[in-house]
């Protein structure tokens, strides 16, 4: 297992924040304090934040073996995994490797298989990125991530200024080139999906243009889920923290009830 950044905090029902592609654990900040009854890890995945940035590429099975260590290191078993985006996808094959380690699963903004149309917007970005760099990665990037309403208030994010403090926040270049070489290499997982019987709850946002809802219901069919929209883009965590975790303490206080 590569060398991983990690935070535990709270107290209650063990629960694990899984980020997206290019977060750091920091993502979470504006959801951790609406959370307040579970204890909580949170972490950079291999290639994001602090955590270690060995050869890749990094695999949504890379991620998962990393994931189960990581739990086994701490000891944690009875565990919900909530998770964004790719983070979401690494959330279901952990579950898939593992399916006696969890307790239920929270999926927000995510798909179980690639098509031509969202391996031709991932494609965009590691053509922009081999291309133009972090800053061009980013510009083809932030019209899929935000959903028009928060860029529309926030057109700060889209200055020079804005785009500084996201590159900053990004992983090194070569990392960036393994994750999305890593997503890119995501097999079809829904005909495995059934096979799941954990409690879920698949989360969507009515304005997410990278993962529109098709790919939520899909999900949500294969594993028997609830689905449920959420007024954002794909970044739902940061554009509505509120909606987000009332959806997900509304979903943690059945399962743990």
């Amino acid at each position: 297992m590569a060398r991983l950044r990690f935070r535990v905090e709270g107290e209650g029902p063990k629960v694990v924040l899984l980020n997206g592609i290019f977060q750091r654990l920091e993502s979470w900040d504006p959801v951790v304090p609406l959370l307040k009854a579970y204890t909580l890890l949170r972490y950079d995945m291999r290639g994001q934040g602090e955590s270690e940035t060995p050869e890749g590429p990094y695999t949504p099975e890379v991620h998962a073996q990393d994931l189960l260590t990581l739990l086994g290191e701490l000891g944690w078993e009875e565990t919900t995994l909530v998770g964004l985006s790719n983070g979401g996808i690494v959330a279901v094959q952990a579950a898939l490797l593992a399916p006696k380690r969890f307790r239920s699963l929270i999926l927000c903004c995510t798909t179980p298989y690639l098509d031509a149309a969202l391996r031709a917007k991932v494609e965009g970005w590691l053509h922009a990125l081999r291309a133009g760099g972090t800053p061009l990665r980013l510009r083809v990037a932030l019209p899929w991530v935000f959903g028009a309403r928060f860029l529309n208030q926030h057109p700060e994010l889209l200055t020079e200024e804005g785009l500084a403090l996201l590159v900053a926040q990004a992983p090194e270049e070569k990392a960036q080139e393994r994750l999305l070489l890593g997503f890119l290499a995501l097999e079809d997982l829904r005909p495995r999906l059934p096979h799941l019987h954990l409690p879920a709850l698949v989360l969507y946002g009515e304005e997410d243009l990278l993962f529109p809802r098709p790919y939520a219901e899909a999900l949500a069919k294969g594993l028997g889920a609830r689905l449920k929209a959420l007024p954002t883009g794909h970044a739902a965590p940061l554009e509505d923290p509120a909606a987000f975790a009332q959806a997900v303490r509304e979903f943690l206080e059945e399962v743990y009830a």
